[in-house]
């Protein structure tokens, strides 16, 4: 491969990362994020309410009309009277880069990329109910020490960075930590 092609190669992904970031991003504050907000906020009470035993006596997913589509999307918490609110929409916002990456990478079959993004996607997920569930748990010790949920959401922010180049280049990766062979002919 030249290096002009290579080059090209590389800024065609780039363009498709960036058009598919946006258009994803759209579709996800216009239509998907509150109902993910739901469905890990449902999980998140279970586990608080059953493993944690903390009360909870409702949940609701509120999103700011003020902002655009629904990129403000809180996760508030009902205990008793009170109303913990925990703003969620930058913390979820990480899936749909995932996902342009992963379809932006040129040369991966439909079942791979299916399997890739199955993989990801459940560990973003996941990441996302363990902070939130860690987040209301320790909420007293955050409000002392605020630097460390900021230093989660900065891995979490680049967590789908991390997953996609293992994820869709693992393959190349452990060629790299391949030991060379060794050559035992006689000279």
């Amino acid at each position: 491969m030249s290096r002009a092609s290579g080059i090209g190669r590389i800024a065609f992904f780039c363009l498709k990362f960036l058009v598919l970031s946006a258009a994803l991003l759209f579709l996800w504050w216009w239509k998907v994020q509150p109902h993910y907000v739901t469905l890990i906020g449902h999980i998140t009470r279970a586990i608080l309410e059953h493993i944690a035993r903390e009360p909870i006596d409702g949940m609701l997913v509120q999103v700011n009309t003020a902002g655009v589509l629904s990129s403000e999307t809180s996760l508030v918490w009902i205990i008793g009277e009170r109303e913990r609110s925990s703003s969620v929409a930058f913390l979820v916002a990480n899936i749909p880069p995932y996902i342009a990456l992963v379809l932006a990478t040129p040369g991966l079959a439909l079942k791979r990329i299916a399997k890739i993004l199955l993989y990801g996607l459940g560990i973003l997920a996941t990441g996302h109910i363990l902070f939130l569930t860690l987040a209301f748990v320790f909420s007293r010790q955050i409000q002392e020490s605020p630097e460390v949920p900021n230093a989660i959401g900065l891995f979490l922010m680049t967590l789908p960075f991390m997953l996609w180049i293992v994820f869709a280049y693992w393959d190349k990766l452990t060629l790299l930590f391949e030991e060379p062979e060794e050559t035992t002919g006689k000279n």
